[in-house]
């Protein structure tokens, strides 16, 4: 059985008139396997946070359903159990931050959970030391920097013990520092802790670090591929409003150049920094041996 899975979902915010045309999601058929890492791409509009919020029951659908192993989201009486294995970090950690100290910001979920305080206070360390922010936990908050406080808002979210957690543009608003810590911190949960990952993003470079990317537009999954079969498709990918990975883009636009017409091959979809860096050495070699082609 699949962590979560979405049967013919729509959903739509106007509820005086839901119909497919006023539809932010549109039928969509999705499922996540428990330990994926799955990253849903889409230009702004096209759906990606709403249907983030139906896959742990912010939000309803108006139509079709959400299931989180088995559990029906529509269904109040699942909402709590539904709420401890699925947890979600925003994009902005201010949003989450409830205490004036980092260690009792952490404890706040757990103890609204009514979880015993000694397992509270194991919970509340093992969550600073995965996120790496032990020797904070007797700081304020506020006074963080803003990659420091989306690890706080995760910590949060780890004390609860959820089995998956989903990430809405939770890298958006840091710089690129901040962007790699948190990138960091989310492959440690997911390879580290077995921790099933879901990350709403605009960032290419983190989406290739997915096992899975899925691209939505407006309202509809348009792709669903390993990270090298979606970002294969340049063409497509810029015809929806999307980028792709930097090393990726280069190499498209290299295979696309009259100037280097017949004199190179390369290989779709490379997103490995190294990889292309190896592939460009073979074709100014090739070049600069006179060779018709690599």
């Amino acid at each position: 059985m699949p962590m979560i899975q979405c049967e013919n979902v729509s959903f739509c915010y106007d509820t005086e008139n839901i119909d497919e045309k006023n539809a932010a999601v549109k039928n969509i058929n999705f499922s996540v396997e428990r330990g994926s890492f799955v990253a849903i791409l889409g230009r702004n509009g096209s759906g990606k946070s709403t249907l983030a919020k139906l896959l742990n029951g912010i939000l309803v659908p108006n139509s079709g359903r959400v299931l989180v192993e088995g559990m029906d989201t529509a269904e109040d009486e699942n909402l709590i159990p539904i709420r401890k294995k699925v947890g979600m970090v925003f994009q902005n950690p201010d949003n989450q931050l409830v205490s004036n100290i980092v260690e009792e910001d952490i404890a706040f979920g757990p103890e609204n959970l009514g979880i015993d305080p000694a397992e509270i206070r194991k919970r509340v360390d093992r969550a600073l030391e995965i996120v790496n922010m032990t020797a904070f936990k007797k700081h304020a908050p506020h006074k963080l920097s803003g990659g420091q406080k989306q690890r706080v808002a995760i910590a949060g979210i780890l004390a609860m013990k959820p089995e998956c957690i989903l990430f809405d543009e939770s890298t958006s608003m840091l710089d690129p520092q901040g962007r790699a810590e948190i990138m960091q911190t989310i492959r440690k949960l997911n390879r580290e802790e077995n921790i099933t990952v879901v990350i709403i993003t605009h960032f290419m470079n983190e989406a290739a670090m997915a096992d899975r990317v899925v691209v939505m537009d407006q309202g509809s999954i348009v792709r669903d591929g390993t990270p090298r079969e979606i970002f294969s498709q340049v063409s497509f990918l810029h015809s929806i409003g999307l980028d792709v990975p930097q090393v990726t883009e280069l190499l498209h636009l290299l295979s696309e150049d009259p100037a280097l017409s017949g004199a190179v091959s390369f290989p779709e979809g490379v997103m490995d920094e190294e990889e292309a860096a190896e592939w460009i050495v073979k074709l100014f070699k090739a070049r600069k041996n006179g060779c018709t082609a690599i």
